[in-house]
């Protein structure tokens, strides 16, 4: 009942957007891992690592993101990234969603897109480093899928 009344309740957004329109080639390689995928459901898809046999980073392509419409943009986001704590700092998150959007941007998507709190540094960096760059920061509320008192500031590229 708890986990029902939750989805009922006002949360507050203070997020970047960025957006990666042209592929960038990552500049790091990490030869010894291999990215694999799944689709769990309809619109959304895992992109994940083994390391001797465990998963060490998951990363989830959505296809439709309600928060975009905000900014007038529309098409996959990137999201729900996380690597295990014995595997950070060896570049496997800029890495995987590096890849994520090349094989996006070679599948006909004209861009693709990574929603990121404020707040959340070592994701900033590794999307910056993924090659992804900064276009919008959104503040507002959300109840469901509505979003109000939305506060938008573009950034110029």
């Amino acid at each position: 009942m708890k986990k029902l009344l939750r989805r009922f309740k006002v949360i507050s957004i203070d997020v970047y957007i960025y957006q990666m329109l042209n592929y960038k080639p990552f500049a790091d390689a990490l030869p010894n891992y291999k990215i694999e995928k799944s689709n769990l459901r309809k619109g959304r898809r895992c992109y994940f690592i083994k390391d001797s046999g465990n998963i060490v980073h998951r990363s989830y392509l959505i296809s439709k993101v309600f928060l975009l419409k905000s900014i007038n943009k529309i098409g996959p986001a990137i999201g729900d990234c996380s690597t295990v704590n014995s595997h950070r700092g060896q570049s496997i998150y800029p890495f995987v969603i590096n890849k994520i959007a090349q094989d996006v941007l070679d599948n006909d998507h004209k861009s693709v897109f990574v929603i990121v709190n404020k707040d959340n540094l070592s994701s900033i960096r590794g999307i910056e480093k993924a090659g992804f760059s900064k276009i919008a920061s959104i503040v507002a509320k959300r109840w469901l899928w509505i979003y109000f008192k939305r506060e938008i500031i573009y950034f110029n590229n």
